[in-house]
């Protein structure tokens, strides 16, 4: 069964801090204990973080809380086009906290529920500036391991977050609270868990309120309200996604594509293909003809790590833009 992708940030320089420069087509649903602050370098794109849809741009900078679903893309998932003449996929830096970070000096940190948030929404435009060098500045030093970097990013990293702390509202919670949140994450992990292994069968609302012991109301506001679309949508934009990875496959049939997405009547297939792309399945593979290999690439490369030099030339190239 495929799971919600829980990620393990693993501290390879710094203890409690990491920092890393990502080109992403799409990331799906996934949740991990740091506190994640990304800096849009380049392009545009859309962030999902809990049920809200956030359309970013070149030089917003976000805080995601510990422990909160969150997801990124070149365009809405439901939306993707695949068109050489469109802007590349948004480029991130990516710092992520250990919520155990400066623990010993502020045990609160580790109890802390920001309210995830564009930064630019809390801070004056000369605080955006200065995290957002602070961020750059860090980063630098951190890929190219500059003397005495430690002591340097330790230092930034506090001033960013002492930034946060004063300007961004947050809540200090209880050991049981942090519990509850504990188990409200893992009700999440179950249903997405449940949807991406079921979604090429009949899948049923009914079916995943039983196994989360509510009625199919109540389990339907709260997948709205943790999702910020209905049941049904998620699905098809499941089964959107499916219907693209298999589009390539020449030796399939629009039938077995419409089948093994999950869709039951292949003219559903057709009225979802028309609502997000304007035209019908017949047409698009049509139309990805020439761009077979585009399509590939957005499919199976749909994050790029960069490396160390190709992330201090993107940062360079970002201060130079923002000069």
């Amino acid at each position: 069964m495929k799971q919600l992708d829980i990620e393990l940030v693993r501290y390879e320089k710094l203890k409690h801090i990491k920092f890393l420069v990502n080109r992403i087509q799409h990331r799906q649903e996934h949740i991990h204990n740091e506190f994640e602050l990304f800096l849009v370098l380049r392009g545009e794109g859309v962030a999902r973080i809990k049920s809200h849809t956030c359309e970013i741009k070149q030089g917003d900078i976000y805080l995601i809380n510990s422990g909160e679903v969150h997801a990124y893309s070149r365009n809405p998932v439901s939306n993707i086009i695949l068109d050489r003449e469109k802007d590349s996929a948004p480029l991130f830096l990516f710092a992520q906290i250990s919520n155990h970070c400066l623990r010993e000096y502020f045990p609160q940190i580790r109890t802390t529920v920001f309210n995830s948030c564009n930064l630019r929404d809390y801070l004056s435009e000369a605080e955006v500036k200065e995290v957002t060098g602070l961020l750059v500045s860090s980063a630098k030093a951190y890929f190219l391991e500059e003397n005495l970097y430690p002591l340097k990013v330790l230092g930034n990293i506090a001033r960013v977050l002492t930034r946060c702390y004063e300007k961004v509202p947050y809540e200090i919670i209880s050991e049981a609270q942090k519990n509850n949140l504990k188990q409200k994450n893992l009700r999440i992990e179950r249903i997405i868990s449940y949807i991406d292994a079921n979604f090429e069968t009949q899948i049923r609302l009914q079916d995943l309120a039983e196994q989360e012991n509510l009625s199919p109301t109540h389990f339907s506001h709260l997948f709205t309200s943790l999702f910020g679309v209905t049941f049904q949508d998620y699905v098809n934009i499941k089964r959107m996604e499916q219907c693209i990875r298999l589009m390539p496959n020449k030796e399939k049939t629009l039938l077995e594509i419409s089948y093994e997405s999950g869709f039951s009547d292949p003219k559903y297939m057709n009225r979802m293909f028309i609502k997000h792309f304007g035209y019908t399945p017949k047409e698009y593979r049509r139309r990805m003809g020439t761009e077979q290999v585009e399509v590939k690439q957005v499919i199976h490369e749909t994050e790029t790590i960069y490396s160390v030099s190709d992330s201090i030339n993107a940062l360079e190239a970002f201060e130079k833009d923002n000069q």
